[in-house]
């Protein structure tokens, strides 16, 4: 019998949480993540009756017949570069998980898995420091109880200075909010740290040497929690919750481009421009040069409590445990 797991997205408005899950399907197709090469995970998008009920017989009359799901819309928005989060509501993606490869036995009998991720607003979860929101009522009460019915949480943060953020209390705030509350289902916390691809801009083909060497992403999440103390909330609710499972990583949705290694950002253009051909339209333009890199990570930990060569514990980046694969 499949299981069913929900998971909560959340994070600050603009920190990438819309294009982390729009590249979902893609990276792990692509295989661009950091587990075996002979571990072969199959997600596939399926409509919230099939989450609810299970797999269902449909009328035969249906077919031949195709309407594009959300998650198809969602990856639409993302190839054309568009917001494709309201900033005043949130949305519902569901998809079935299944394993094969090289993933533990133990794990493929468990499975199939039933996912829900709930992509949240920024302006909800995470609003700027004194920033005047108008949101319903309704719309935060259903995030809180969405949040606290999850088995777990993808907190998508931009790889940025996190002192001089405006979103470090509403961070911390978070955190307490979790950790204080009774009743929650939550099992596993994962801390992604998005736009990865930006630090190895100047490194041309290179780029994509360095981004795939674990010690390097640890090396940088290492830095980025020592730099600040706005994670110090996020080890206090692991402390609290001995069962909990916690673990950071870096991705990044646009990631590198394929054949040439570099990140898939053009310099000569204004503003961050994917790399694509000119003579081409829609989603081809991009996809035969794009790789997104290790957003499958965050997700499938969620689901599966699995590690990747990417995911690390507080005691790993503290330096008191080695990573397995060291």
């Amino acid at each position: 019998m499949s299981q069913k797991v929900s998971i909560c997205l959340l994070g600050p408005k603009g920190a990438g949480k819309s294009s982390l899950l729009g590249s979902l399907a893609d990276c792990v197709g692509q295989g661009a993540f950091g587990y075996s090469p002979n571990f072969h995970p199959v997600l596939q998008p399926i409509s919230q009756v099939d989450f609810l009920k299970g797999p269902i017989d449909r009328h035969r009359a249906d077919f031949l017949t195709h309407t594009l799901s959300p998650y198809e819309r969602l990856k639409q928005e993302l190839v054309a570069g568009a917001s494709a989060t309201n900033t005043l509501d949130t949305y519902e993606y569901y998809f079935r998980l299944s394993l094969s490869g090289a993933a533990p036995t133990d794990l493929k009998q468990e499975g199939p898995w039933l996912l829900e991720i709930i992509d949240s607003a920024g302006d909800i979860a995470m609003p700027p420091e004194g920033a005047q929101i108008a949101l319903l009522d309704d719309v935060k009460t259903k995030l809180a109880k969405q949040i606290l019915a999850s088995d777990a949480i993808v907190l998508a943060l931009p790889l940025t200075r996190f002192d001089e953020v405006e979103w470090s209390g509403a961070l911390s705030r978070l955190a307490d909010r979790i950790m204080l509350a009774k009743e929650k289902n939550l099992k596993r916390f994962v801390v992604a740290l998005t736009f990865y691809e930006r630090l190895f801009v100047n490194l041309g083909p290179d780029a994509f040497t360095y981004a795939c060497d674990p010690s390097v992403a640890r090396h940088v999440l290492r830095k980025s929690l020592r730099s600040s103390n706005c994670f110090d909330h996020i080890r206090k609710l692991m402390t609290s919750n001995s069962a909990l499972q916690l673990r950071f990583t870096v991705c990044s949705t646009f990631g590198f481009t394929k054949r040439f290694q570099n990140p898939n950002l053009d310099p000569w253009l204004a503003g961050e421009q994917r790399f694509r051909r000119n003579s081409l339209e829609g989603a081809r333009a991009y996809s035969e040069y794009w790789r997104p890199f290790l957003t499958a990570e965050p997700f499938l930990y969620a689901a599966l409590g699995l590690d990747s060569a990417f995911t690390f514990s507080f005691d790993q980046l503290d330096g008191e445990a080695a990573p397995d694969w060291a």
